[in-house]
């Protein structure tokens, strides 16, 4: 079973839309209900900070890894960059996520922010640029960053 699905447009739970696109609408089911609709099914692999929602707004960053390269990035993503983005002002806490479906991207991250800025300081870009994030970042064969904010 899921722990959390992502239902593309509006079904019953939270709806974060697109900042660029409105007609881009995800319903965000964490935790997963165990009747939960159809959707992009996810297992969680860490979290840190305040995960349990809703959030003013949702930056998600989707990135497609082949399966020999995931032991490196699950141990950067753990020790290094979750806890770098989660400890900048105006994060309130991520989580990582594996889809089970088998499709593409197979990583999730969610980030949980205050306002829509908090990916544009220093302290986000200190902790994207990192010797550790250069290393692994050849391993990224797609990657898609949305910001969202919470409908209603």
């Amino acid at each position: 079973m899921a722990d959390m699905v992502i239902v593309p447009g509006r079904a019953d739970g939270p709806h974060y839309v697109n900042t660029e696109d409105a007609a881009d609408v995800w319903t965000w089911l964490d935790p997963a209900p165990t009747d939960a609709p159809a959707g992009i099914p996810y297992r969680r692999l860490a979290s840190l900070g305040n995960v349990g929602g809703p959030f003013p707004y949702l930056y998600t960053v989707e990135l497609d890894i082949a399966p020999e390269h995931l032991e490196a990035v699950f141990a950067w993503y753990e020790g290094e960059h979750l806890p770098m983005l989660t400890g900048c002002p105006g994060c309130i806490g991520g989580t990582r996520f594996q889809r089970l479906d088998g499709g593409s991207p197979n990583l999730l991250a969610a980030y949980r922010f205050e306002r829509p800025e908090v990916n544009q300081t220093p302290e986000w870009d200190r902790a994207r640029s990192t010797e550790w994030t250069a290393r692994v970042r050849p391993y990224f064969r797609a990657s898609r960053r949305f910001m969202r904010r919470l409908e209603g």
